[in-house]
Formats: structure tokens, C-alpha cells, sequence
């Protein structure tokens, strides 16, 4: 337990954020002094149950920083600055919170002070500006203290973005996202919304029928003159349902809105054992490019660990399915710093999946979620994970470059070990727009069915307003009009 003291509340994510950023997993509870000392006089729980106490006195000219509660020896710092003024002291205090973080535990991270989802922005903003690749690094560690190889990474990315949009319209392209929150079982990791097909088959029909009607409506609402770019259809894992119900969806899509423009559209397959011949070839006859197979490891006994209801030989037996279904884009995810996983598990794995040759890849370092059962097992399973992440991502990094792959979009999550990253990679001209276009922010993302969240940008007022979908799948078949009211709200005051 790690206890945090504050007067004031105004910077409370950010504080958090770092302190998750050390000690992913470890519980965080607001405390006043009275109760520090209770605590540490044994008259609540014993000295022993606490890690350490962090305190933020926010005053007018000067805040200080404290973290104590450790024999003979304490760390503090003075930040000088009004705190009222955000734009200029958010980051010095999340700096000076990363140096006593940093002098405690006597490591440094590599993302530095930065915690948010997208670090890329940064480099965005600096390129943008006229700034040189090697001035755009410097930026991000001379005011973030991000280490050379991250801050590399993130301006690499952001060129490679740039370059990527340069012919995106963003004041007509829009993205229509669609979510299948359906799988073939639920992974010890997982937060998203995500129900067991085999529970909920029978409603898969009745939640396809009302995602068709989501569909038509938000057409009406975009009126004409924009131009759809990228269909993704994500979950929980689409290919869950059965091709008829694919079938039928697709054809709803293709009848519902003009694809003409559309320079992608990927399903993701995801999970090896809800993969089919007579699936991948609905999305073939439909005109899908790009698709996900997704085995997260190749190490059977991880894959059992983790809830995953396959083999590795199931996943290598897909992907060849995929191949010989016509496929030549191909997506694999992996996850570094899965339980009981070292770097050579996970060199293991790269090994297996060179042999596939896919077209990307894209690998996540381990987020312990709030929703995730290992978020609620995190005792039997905390000793266990984040071993080597960083060097499994660099292993990933040195593979892609082998495999004639470069990194095109990257972002984080919060609670992710080690405050790293996830990094998509691909081969020339097999990069996935949509990647780019949600992560950045650059355009909007229609998005329908239960958990979907909608995105429209007002880029000229620097904003991003959403909407959010029911996450339950009966919640949204009962009160999908309701969701649609809050579209055509927000959609009737869209440029």
C-alpha cells in the first residue's frame, strides 16, 4: 500500500500516474497525516503494510514534495512556481515526482516523466513546427528526461505519421469503427468489453440485427460529402460469430455506406480458435484487406496460464489458412511481460513467428487493468510479470527491422510495467491507417455496438468530443435509441 497525502487535488491523476508508472498494481489510498500516524504507531495496521507515504503541499509560490515512511532517511523536493498556473508547472511537478520516484527506487524510467497514452504527440507538435529529428529528441529529454532510444522511437513514429495522413482530408475523412464484443473465452488480461459466445449465442443474432440498425442511423446523421476512409471492426473477437451473421453484417456495411474511398478495412480474426474457411472466406468475397491474427505467445503453457483456449500449432494453422484464403496483409500481436515469460520466451516466440512471415506486427507490454482478472489475482500473479519487458521490446524492435518492418504508430496504456509502450510495426505500403488516425486523433471515428466509443474532432478549437455506447450488450439492444439521441446531439454541432 502506498499512501498519498495532498492539500490540494488539482494535480491527483498526474501524481498517480507516476507513482503507477514504479509500482504497477500497487493499491494507492488517500490519507490525511492523522491517519499516517495511526498507522504507523500500529494502532491500524502495522508500519510493515505500508511501502511509503507521498506528500504534496501545493502553496501559492512554492509546493513541496516528500516521500517518507522509510528508515533514517526521507526524500523531498521544492518546486518554485504557482501551481494555479497549469500550463507551466504541470510538468515540473511531475518531473521532481519522477526524480524522488526515481531516487527511491534507483531506477529510471525510459519514458522519463511523460504517462500519457500518446507520447508521439510531442514529436507531432515539434516536427510540425519546423524542428529537426535530432532537435524534436532533444526535446523529449531535456524536458521530460526520456531516454535517447525512446525519444528516437517516438520521433521516428511521428514522421512516419505524418507521412502516412499527408493525404487525409481532415475536415471530411472519417473512420467507422464496429465492435463485436463477442469471444471464445475471456484472457487474464482483458478489460475490454468482451462476452463468452457460447453464452451468448443466442443473442448474437438479435445484437447483429440491432448493430445493422446503429449502422443506418449514423449514416443518416454524417448526411453526405464526407468520404469514409478506414473500416475496422474490432471487439471482443468479431470472428466469434458465424459466417452467415458475418456475412449479413458485411453486406449491411457495403449497402449502407459508399466504400469507394476506403483505403483499408480490417477485421480482426484475433484468436486462432474462432477462425474458419468458410469465415475467412466471407471477408475475402467482402473486400477486407488486412486482418489480425493475434496468439499473443508462442509458448503453450503461457497460453494456458492466460486463458487462451489454443494452441501455438492452432495459431501457425490459421495464419497458413489465412494465406491460402488469399490474405496479404496479415497482422500478429504478442504481449510482452506476460506471466512466468522471460526474453527468451519471448525470443522463442519471434523465432516461430518469423517463419510465418506476416505483413506487421504489433506488440503490447502487459497493462494490468482495473476490469482484468489479473488486475484481481495480482497476488498470485505479481512476482511473476514485467521480467525483461524492456529488452523483449527491443528483441521486437530488432526483429521488425529484420523482417523489413518500421515502426508506424505507437501509444501507452495506463498501469503498464515499467511505463513502456506498445509499438505498432509494418512492411512498406501494410500499415493500418486506422492505427494512426484513432491514436492521433486527426479525424473522426464512427464508431457503433456495445462499448464502442465515437470520436469527433474540432480540430480549429483544439478539442475532442465522445460518446459512449453501453458496454453491456443487453443494456445496448434495449437502449440503442437512447445512444443514438446522444449522436445526433453531438453529430448536429460536428463541422
Amino acid at each position: 500500500m502506498i499512501c498519498l497525502i495532498q492539500n490540494k487535488q488539482d494535480y491527483n491523476n498526474d501524481l498517480r500516474a507516476m507513482i503507477m508508472a514504479f509500482f504497477p498494481g500497487v493499491k494507492i489510498t488517500e490519507c490525511s497525516r492523522e491517519e499516517i500516524e495511526l498507522k504507523t504507531a500500529g494502532l491500524e495496521k502495522t508500519a510493515e503494510d505500508m511501502e511509503f507515504v507521498f506528500e504534496a503541499c501545493y502553496e501559492d509560490a512554492c509546493t513541496a514534495l516528500k516521500l517518507y515512511h522509510i528508515p533514517d532517511k526521507d526524500f523531498h523536493k521544492k518546486i518554485d512556481g504557482d501551481y494555479r498556473d497549469r500550463e507551466s508547472f504541470r510538468n515540473k511537478l511531475k518531473l521532481s515526482a519522477y526524480h524522488i520516484l526515481s531516487e527511491y527506487t534507483g531506477r529510471r524510467l525510459p519514458w522519463g516523466d511523460l504517462t500519457g497514452v500518446r507520447p508521439t504527440k510531442i514529436a507531432m507538435k515539434q516536427l510540425l513546427d519546423g524542428k529537426s529529428h535530432e532537435a524534436a529528441v532533444k526535446h523529449y529529454m531535456d524536458i521530460y528526461d526520456v531516454s535517447r532510444r525512446k525519444a528516437e522511437l517516438a520521433v521516428k513514429v511521428a514522421g512516419r505519421e505524418l507521412m502516412l495522413t499527408e493525404d487525409i482530408d481532415l475536415s471530411k475523412d472519417y473512420c467507422l469503427y464496429v465492435g463485436i464484443p463477442f469471444c471464445p473465452s475471456r484472457c487474464l488480461y482483458c478489460s475490454f468489453t468482451s462476452y463468452p459466445i457460447e453464452a451468448y449465442r443466442d443473442k448474437a443474432l438479435v445484437y447483429i440485427e440491432r448493430l445493422k440498425e446503429e449502422i443506418s442511423a449514423v449514416k443518416n446523421m454524417l448526411g453526405d460529402g464526407r468520404r469514409l476512409v478506414s473500416v475496422y471492426i474490432g471487439g471482443g473477437t468479431p470472428t466469434s460469430i458465424s459466417h452467415e451473421l458475418m456475412d449479413g453484417l458485411l453486406s449491411h456495411i457495403e449497402n449502407t455506406f459508399d466504400l469507394s474511398h476506403i483505403k483499408e478495412y480490417t477485421v480482426e480474426a484475433g484468436r486462432p480458435d474462432s477462425i474458419s474457411e468458410e469465415k475467412l472466406a466471407v471477408l475475402k468475397r467482402h473486400g477486407v484487406t488486412r486482418i489480425s491474427i493475434n496468439p499473443q505467445t508462442m509458448n503453450d503453457k503461457t497460453l494456458k496460464t492466460i486463458g487462451r483456449a489454443h494452441t501455438a500449432a492452432q495459431a501457425e494453422e490459421a495464419f497458413f489458412l489465412a494465406r491460402g484464403c488469399g490474405f496479404d496483409n496479415i497482422n500478429m500481436d504478442i504481449i510482452a511481460g506476460l506471466p512466468n515469460e522471460s526474453i527468451e520466451n519471448m525470443e522463442y516466440t519471434l523465432g516461430r513467428i518469423k517463419k510465418l512471415a506476416p505483413e506487421s506486427i504489433t506488440v503490447h507490454s502487459l497493462a494490468i487493468k482495473r476490469a482484468a482478472r489479473l488486475n484481481e489475482q495480482i497476488n498470485e500473479f505479481g512476482s511473476h510479470i514485467h521480467h525483461d519487458t524492456d529488452r523483449m521490446l527491443d528483441a521486437v524492435s530488432e526483429f521488425a527491422c529484420e523482417s523489413g518492418m518500421k515502426p508506424y504508430y505507437l501509444y501507452r496504456q495506463k498501469n503498464i510495467g515499467g511505463n513502456l509502450e506498445n509499438v505498432g510495426y509494418a512492411k512498406e505500403g501494410c500499415e493500418c491507417l486506422y492505427n494512426i488516425l484513432i491514436m492521433e486523433e486527426l479525424t473522426d471515428i464512427i464508431s457503433v455496438g456495445a462499448g464502442a466509443s465515437t470520436k469527433l474532432t474540432f480540430h480549429e478549437e483544439n478539442r475532442v468530443e465522445r460518446v459512449e455506447n453501453c458496454k453491456s450488450v443487453d443494456d445496448y439492444m434495449e437502449r440503442l435509441e437512447e445512444m443514438l439521441d446522444r449522436k445526433r446531439s453531438l453529430c448536429s454541432v460536428s463541422p
